[in-house]
């Protein structure tokens, strides 16, 4: 709820806007609610504004997140019930629970006690539910919720369900087999999941269609059969440790967007399977070079979006030194350049690995500006039906050592979108004159990150 943004910004505009928003209900279906310790007068009138809100969006379905960093301590930590079943009372949760027979998604993001305070809804509470999603703020002592008294994960419309690793059980009371979506998120190095799990979890999901899994307890070889998902398009995987072997008993045939993170040996075996794929973006520091290059190898004629992340990794050096290593580098850049050729017929053909590359995103590596340059005008040159790249974003982890912009111009003028990033000189031995202010310039100069998933 902000009075800068749409609906309440329209109210303001004049009276005619204020009362065209006052009568369209679907403006007022959606809410984030942020609850925070307040006192008592302003949590009384924010309870208020969302009574009235909600009342607005009518009989409309409705989106509700709930963000809670109002802790409230089990009975256990303190013995002081009466506090704690008043602060309880005042949560924003209690009034939102007013209005479950129109809620269609919702997520809470709160304490396990107070998400608990939903737990006497029923699938007749909830009959317009689709899509939950729980994050569970830590508190102390720890503790589990009861998914078991969850009834309302019973509703049969129930199509996306999303909670932390730490927080799964199997025994979630859903109706698995109608899931079209499903994430079990959070960081990979902090997960419980282990491969064996997830793979029977995601047996019992047919009809998913995006999932996103943090998978880090290293089982044993998983006993569970390949698991057939048919309709899956979108996969997340956040691995914290070794858990190819989940891979290898994954088959996705329509496979389109494909997001990687962590820890695997080996993934063109896992590739090579998925002859639909359009989007690959993965953690380099995964790999070695040898796999990243026999899996741009074998990645299909479909891919257009390709992301590559490089974080140097120590590699024991002579003399028991440490020294890092990379792995994109103008080895592995050279496969992605297009080579005019001419055919048997005289016509023009290229080879190439990811012939019809759109976009391309590196982060790292030592890849040459000589090299990428040979990238970029072996991919623009016109074919048949014309270039197909129209993105290129590098952010080096080196200054810049030629300077490939005014070559490329005539690309960038003619629609490509360019961006290239590089760490500045290094600074003169007398260091920066605006040292020491608060708002001194960045030695790092820009830097831009890309986004995380979970």
């Amino acid at each position: 709820m902000s009075a800068s943004e749409a609906p309440l910004l329209l109210g303001r505009v004049c009276s005619s806007w204020r009362d065209l928003s006052l009568a369209t209900p679907r403006l007022w279906a959606s809410l984030h609610v942020v609850e925070r310790s307040l006192t008592h007068e302003v949590r009384t009138i924010r309870l208020e504004a969302i009574k009235m809100w909600l009342e607005r969006a009518g009989r409309c379905p409705l989106s509700i997140s709930l963000y809670s960093d109002n802790y409230v301590p089990s009975p256990q930590s303190t013995g002081d019930t009466e506090t704690e079943m008043q602060t309880l009372t005042d949560s924003f949760i209690k009034d939102l629970v007013l209005f479950a027979d129109r809620w269609r998604h919702v997520r809470f993001i709160a304490a396990r006690n107070v998400i608990q305070e939903i737990t006497h809804l029923t699938p007749n509470d909830t009959p317009m539910l689709e899509s939950v999603a729980f994050s569970v703020q830590p508190d102390y002592p720890r503790g589990d919720l009861r998914w078991s008294d969850f009834e309302m994960l019973k509703s049969p419309g129930i199509s996306s369900f999303s909670t932390t690793s730490s927080e799964f059980q199997a025994s979630i009371p859903l109706h698995w087999h109608s899931l079209t979506e499903l994430c079990i998120g959070g960081s990979g190095w902090e997960s419980t999941l282990d491969a064996e799990t997830a793979l029977a979890t995601l047996a019992r999901c047919p009809m998913l269609q995006v999932c996103k899994l943090a998978v880090n307890v290293l089982s044993a070889s998983p006993r569970h059969p390949t698991v057939e998902l048919p309709h899956l398009h979108t996969l997340h995987l956040d691995f914290g440790n070794l858990s190819s072997l989940l891979l290898d008993r994954l088959h996705a045939p329509e496979l389109r967007k494909f997001l990687f993170r962590g820890h695997v040996e080996f993934l063109p075996l896992f590739l090579g399977s998925c002859s639909r794929l359009e989007t690959l973006d993965i953690d380099g520091s995964s790999l070695v070079k040898s796999s990243l290059m026999e899996s741009l190898r074998i990645l299909p004629t479909t891919m257009r979006h390709l992301t590559i992340r490089d974080h140097p990794r120590p590699r024991p050096g002579p003399m028991g030194t440490a020294r890092p290593t990379t792995l994109l580098d103008d080895d592995v850049l050279a496969l992605l350049i297009r080579v005019p050729d001419l055919d048997s017929s005289g016509h023009t053909s290229s080879q190439c690995c990811c012939p019809q590359l759109e976009s391309l995103t590196t982060l790292g590596g030592e890849m040459s500006d000589f090299a990428l340059q040979n990238f970029i005008e072996g991919r623009m040159v016109a074919g048949s039906t014309g270039p197909s790249l129209k993105n290129v974003r590098v952010q080096f982890s080196r200054a810049m050592k030629l300077d490939i912009k005014s070559s490329l111009k005539r690309f960038v003028e003619g629609g490509l979108d360019l961006e290239l990033l590089y760490l500045p000189p290094p600074l003169p031995v007398y260091g920066s004159p605006w040292e020491g202010l608060q708002d001194a310039p960045s030695p790092w100069g820009p830097t831009w990150t890309l986004p995380v998933y979970w």
